[in-house]
């Protein structure tokens, strides 16, 4: 434009052959640029699309890996549920009956089926190397009464199967505790389990107090004997405590 306007001053021809050039030149340019910003755009569009089903398809991945892991978890866990009963009642005595297997008042697993359960989940975190948490949950009326009174079981075992997966495993033991086996969960997911137990039950009997002990594998023990001491005596430091306590069992 400068040149052209100044061939029109001048008024000189060959100044305006060389506007017309240049004019010519930059649209030229203006036309290479624009198209190759088209493309450009194209191919972000692209791209974006690309990521959009890749992500898609890995997230689809994760889903279908974990529903597989979860019911392959589950299987397992009704299968070792049928060993762990003909085991018990295989074992040629009269108290190793199918009665014996579960509690007659709460319909939970009892204490025979839980000291066998224990030992194979241990043996099965072992051989996977995934974490296995024990807790020990007494629930009492009025702490300050000795002996305590405990809390109406039936209440306890709604709380455990409201709070609890399909994944774990609930007993109530002989002399009244409830005992949990917290599949493939390390010792803060233990932790938060027993929280949202201990909530539910604020919750439906405002007038009792819950004390807790917990022990995992590998960190507090590598044998079940060991496993079930730790979280008896985590237990026993939880007693200690006038209100609601979850105490865990010291590192090994």
């Amino acid at each position: 434009m400068a040149l052209g306007l100044a061939a029109g001053i001048a008024v000189v021809t060959w100044l305006g052959v060389v506007a017309g050039i240049a004019a010519v030149c930059s649209a030229y340019l203006a036309y290479l640029t624009v198209n190759r910003m088209s493309r450009a755009e194209e191919r972000t569009q692209t791209l974006s699309i690309q990521v959009e089903q890749l992500e898609t398809a890995v997230a689809n991945q994760i889903q279908a890996r974990m529903q597989a892991e979860d019911e392959a978890r589950k299987a397992n866990i009704r299968a070792a549920g049928v060993e762990l009963e003909h085991a018990l009642t295989s074992k040629g005595t009269e108290s190793a009956t199918a009665r014996d297997l579960t509690d007659p008042v709460t319909g939970l697993y009892g204490e025979s089926y839980f000291l066998v359960s224990v030992e194979q989940r241990i043996s099965a975190a072992r051989r996977h190397l995934r974490p296995v948490a024990i807790g020990l949950v007494e629930v009492v009326t009025d702490p300050t009464i000795q002996p305590s009174a405990h809390l109406d079981p039936m209440i306890v075992t709604e709380a455990l199967v409201a709070t609890l997966r399909d994944a774990d495993t609930a007993c109530r033991l002989d002399d009244g505790r409830f005992a949990v086996i917290l599949e493939d969960t390390p010792e803060n997911g233990a932790i938060w389990t027993m929280e949202r137990l201990r909530r539910h039950l604020t919750e439906t009997a405002r007038t009792c107090t819950m004390w807790a002990g917990l022990s995992c594998y590998p960190a507090h023990g590598f044998d079940t004997e060991e496993i079930l001491t730790q979280a008896d005596q985590a237990l026993s430091a939880a007693r200690d405590w006038p209100q609601d306590r979850i105490e865990v069992a010291e590192s090994r």
